[in-house]
């Protein structure tokens, strides 16, 4: 391989490596991972609210029963009282404990149907909730494998282009790679340009007669574009055979 074709091709090799990494660094997974953490995140959140106000309308409902329970039997103690009795006044206060009970044990048996139904809302919540959960979860998974996998490709990918560029580079003469290193950086990749005819590949400005017959003159398949600047391939079929 001559030190042209080196050239032209570490400069593909070069482009296919600034492709694949930044191939890499936009690879739709790790966006997704980000946006599956952020909604995990929000959804612990709501899903710690929804416990904790399930709990709270739980201890509601104890309490509720406990209250309940205690009415009845303050029922079943006021209704032993007026068998035990037969003054009316006692008899009337009695009566009038075993309505105001009364009130107080349909009061609470409303209080209670709110809070079922309260109860089965949070509860269906958070179901749904743990559910929405293990799908994130498991989405997650399925992008991290396929980050994974897309990561383990890609360096692969790289590690065999680096292998075959530090081939390439070992056949370029030194001041030749230090320009060709100086102008990739300038050109961000596109440092070597084809002169096929008299248009160069790249800045496409077609040479005057005058640069032209320069460049013949130079009596080499390298030199370096008066236009752009970039490194000058000269592959025009007539001129390189003259020089090979």
């Amino acid at each position: 391989m001559t030190q042209t074709d080196a050239l032209l091709r570490l400069q593909e090799v070069d482009l296919e490596l600034l492709r694949t990494k930044r191939a890499y660094a936009a690879l739709p997974q790790k966006d997704k991972i980000l946006k599956i953490k952020q909604a995990a995140h929000s959804l612990s959140t709501e899903l710690t609210k929804l416990v904790g106000a399930r709990k709270d309308v739980q201890i509601e409902l104890e309490d509720n029963r406990a209250t309940h329970q205690h009415m009845l039997d303050l029922v079943e103690e006021v209704s032993a009282k007026m068998h035990t009795t037969s003054d009316y006044r006692a008899i009337a206060d009695l009566e009038s404990q075993l309505t105001h009970l009364a009130k107080r044990i349909e009061r609470l048996d409303f209080e209670k149907q709110m809070l079922d139904k309260d109860l089965a809302k949070l509860q269906e919540s958070v179901a749904k909730a743990r559910t929405l959960g293990r799908t994130l979860q498991s989405e997650a998974q399925a992008q991290a494998a396929a980050y994974k996998t897309a990561s383990e490709q890609n360096n692969a990918t790289i590690a065999q282009l680096n292998q075959e560029r530090e081939q390439l580079v070992a056949q370029l003469d030194p001041e030749l790679l230090n320009t060709y290193e100086h102008a990739l950086k300038r050109f961000e990749g596109l440092a070597v340009e084809r002169l096929i005819g008299n248009n160069p590949s790249i800045c496409r400005v077609s040479l005057q007669p005058s640069s032209y017959a320069d460049i013949r003159a130079q009596n080499t398949d390298i030199t370096t574009c008066p236009y752009c600047h970039r490194i000058l391939v000269v592959v025009d079929p007539s001129y390189t055979a003259q020089n090979k």
